[in-house]
């Protein structure tokens, strides 16, 4: 007889949350310290792992798993921020509305390419840069993380974890491309409303127009460009690992630890060839991914109870229909980690889709992919787990390291409520669109 996740095992991570939003707002010296983050994290985690080690069955092999997740996490992310900062975009850059949303449309479309994070690491510094004259860049951010952190890897399992993670279990390559009807709305509306909102924004800044008029006094030149090379070569190492890592390699834990150490031989490969001056430029700091490190290993360890929680109970909430599970995905993706939310959603949209017959399994979502109801389920869960990571700063890693690094920069970032509300504001009534014209 299976034993239940107990409630109050996903208090931890509630309160965690919380902590993350409030303490920024009220003990702002104590929260700016990495060690006072670190030890917050633990005390959040401490009793999920006392509960997983002494109560829960398997609580070990679960504690193990996360542990392997968020290695592999972090090297990919600490991988992409290192090649990225040893790229710089030398030159006059107008930073005009134009040229802003010029920007974001290529991160766009980039996302789909080399993943949410590989387009974000790569353009939030030039962006950033661009705009250094302006008073007013914190709009500049926020729609930075909608779009290119999160909305444009809607395209390609490259895209996004969530994507990736179906790409593994049988969805074919090209399968989300019929995602493109979301992916095309939320970004071009996304565009439409930050250009007009930048060019508000814009007039009330005089300095704009001398940036505008001095843009063609030095030509762009890509500095760094072996870098690209090494960006070049974790895209390709996520990609074969993933497509053909059980025939090469004997275990899941052989094949994560393959990836993660080509993730660290391109990042030293990148800080052993990339010119101390580059790094200067780029204002090149640990600071940013040691922080998102931090947080997020608190995210990890005491979401395993909520993830456990939800996967138990998902088939007695009555989720049945597309729109719900775009919504419920989406919801849950905001605070959790949205690959495993993923999972977990499929998982559900299999069991509805196969009614009983048990002719679709979990291992195998490229039959649901196929499935003429479970199609459009996975459509749901897909669209949910990746636009609906954009509504907080922890919906997806992204999100997170670009605060930092606007932080880094002196811009001044919403607190975890006021990004929030942002994305009530502009996002919600976005999504509500999405669920009337797809789901």
């Amino acid at each position: 007889m299976s034993t239940l996740t107990p409630t109050w095992a996903v208090i931890p991570f509630a309160l965690y949350l919380f902590l993350i939003a409030v303490l920024p707002l009220v003990v702002g010296r104590f929260w700016d310290k990495n060690q006072n983050k670190l030890a917050l994290a633990m005390a959040a985690a401490t009793p999920v792992v006392i509960y997983l080690l002494g109560s829960h069955p398997g609580g070990a092999l679960l504690l193990l798993e996360t542990g392997r997740e968020y290695v592999a996490f972090m090297a990919l992310l600490g991988a992409l921020f290192v090649i990225s900062g040893g790229i710089y975009l030398r030159g006059t850059l107008a930073g005009t509305p134009a040229v802003n949303t010029l920007f974001l449309a290529v991160g766009a479309v980039l996302a789909s390419v080399v993943g949410t994070t590989g387009a974000s690491a790569l353009l939030i510094r030039p962006l950033l840069r661009a705009n250094a004259r302006r008073r007013h860049t914190r709009h500049i951010v926020i729609f930075f993380i909608f779009i290119v952190a999160n909305g444009g890897g809607l395209l390609t399992p490259l895209g996004d974890p969530p994507l990736f993670l179906g790409f593994l279990r049988g969805v074919p390559f090209a399968w989300t491309l019929r995602l493109i009807g979301p992916w095309a709305l939320v970004n071009s509306v996304l565009l439409v409303v930050f250009h007009l909102l930048d060019r508000l924004f814009a007039k009330r800044e005089p300095a704009v127009q001398a940036i505008a008029a001095a843009s063609s006094v030095e030509p762009l030149e890509i500095q760094g460009r072996l870098n690209l090379v090494w960006l070049l070569g974790v895209v390709a190492t996520v990609f074969v690992v993933g497509s053909y890592g059980d025939r090469l390699f004997a275990s899941t834990a052989m094949r994560s630890a393959v990836q993660v150490i080509l993730m660290l031989v391109f990042a030293g490969l990148s800080i052993a060839t990339t010119e101390r001056e580059i790094h200067e430029a780029n204002r090149f700091t640990w600071a940013p991914i040691i922080e998102v490190g931090v947080v997020f290993v608190g995210v990890f360890l005491t979401m395993v109870p909520a993830l456990s929680f939800l996967e138990e109970r998902g088939a007695s909430i009555g989720i049945t229909q597309p729109w719900q599970f775009f919504w419920a995905s989406g919801g849950l993706s905001s605070v959790l980690d949205n690959a495993p939310t993923y999972l977990t959603f499929a998982s559900l949209a299999t069991g509805v889709a196969d009614g009983g017959a048990g002719i679709l399994k979990v291992a195998d979502l490229g039959a649901l992919a196929a499935h003429p109801v479970g199609q459009g389920l996975l459509a749901a869960v897909s669209c949910g787990s990746v636009l609906m990571g954009a509504i907080t700063y922890i919906g997806n890693g992204p999100n997170f390291m670009v605060k930092a690094i606007a932080e880094q920069h002196h811009v001044r970032m919403p607190s975890f409520f006021g990004y929030v509300l942002w994305s009530v504001v502009i996002l919600v009534p976005l999504f509500v669109v999405v669920a009337f014209v797809f789901f």
